[in-house]
């Protein structure tokens, strides 16, 4: 399958996801198209230079991505724009990666055009809530010793990679986002900032940035509440499968800028045979 034939593929497979969008049918045990697009991508489909696709996703998304939560600034929102430069810039075969340094960065970044941008990576000495979930996150204490383990088993997330499993990258990554939203380490911004860290990882195998839409907020919301309390994730992960579908979809696909880019990526790859 050469890259034309891959996003036809694509752009056809998303019409059944729409149809079973439509019909509420997306959670079913026998939809396979969320994988079946997302492999096409992996695998066929030559990708975008990735500041085109930040760019996109800044202009379509960062403000939807701040009204997902309550009482965002515009410094903030501002804060998230320069999050996702540094997610462009983000190069892993050169730049050091470690979960909790990153997430420190990121959290200084969401907070860093505020009127006290010294709020920014600094964790949180106080009791902490998360807003609008029935869910008790765990003392400042606790939350601290356990974002500090991520420190040294920061690489344990790559493992799957060296297996070419990117599905059990994916669904680590997306456990590992829920699961530090859950110890809140930061006073504010916590959803945000490993939001977006999941999407910095996304990255790593060229996928392009999700996003949650306004009217997915309590769909998202009932998955991470599951994923929280009972410790299943499935449900979460399936949410997240969907989103990947769209962001392609949106993203890349849609956009026929980035396609053009694509077909000069691939002009330029003929040239050097």
């Amino acid at each position: 399958m050469n890259n034309d034939e891959a996003r036809l593929f694509i752009s056809l497979m998303m019409e059944g996801y729409k149809k079973r969008k439509e019909q509420n049918r997306l959670y079913s045990a026998d939809d396979f198209i969320p994988e079946n697009i997302i492999t096409t991508y992996y695998d066929f489909v030559i990708k975008p230079e990735f500041s085109f696709v930040i760019e996109e996703y800044k202009k379509q998304y960062v403000f939807n991505e701040a009204r997902v939560e309550p009482n965002v600034s515009k410094e903030e929102v501002a804060g998230l724009g320069t999050i996702y430069d540094y997610i462009q810039a983000f190069d892993f075969d050169k730049d050091y990666f470690n979960i909790f340094t990153t997430s420190l960065i990121l959290h200084q970044k969401l907070y860093s055009k505020c009127p006290n941008p010294h709020f920014g990576g600094t964790l949180r000495d106080c009791d902490a809530i998360l807003y609008d979930l029935p869910i008790d996150v765990p003392t400042a204490k606790v939350a601290k010793e356990r974002f500090n383990q991520y420190i040294a088993t920061s690489n344990d997330i790559f493992i799957p990679l060296e297996n070419g499993d990117i599905f059990k990258y994916i669904n680590n990554t997306i456990t590992l986002t829920a699961d530090l939203i859950y110890l809140q380490p930061f006073a504010d911004g916590n959803k945000r900032t490993f939001r977006s860290l999941q999407n910095l990882l996304f990255k790593r195998i060229d996928l392009p940035p999700v996003y949650i839409e306004v009217s997915e907020r309590e769909e998202y919301k009932k998955n991470l509440t599951l994923a929280l309390t009972e410790h299943d994730y499935n449900s979460l992960i399936r949410f997240y499968y969907y989103k990947i579908c769209d962001a392609i979809m949106n993203l890349d696909i849609n956009k026929s800028e980035i396609a053009t880019n694509s077909q000069n990526k691939v002009k330029s790859l003929g040239s050097l045979h």
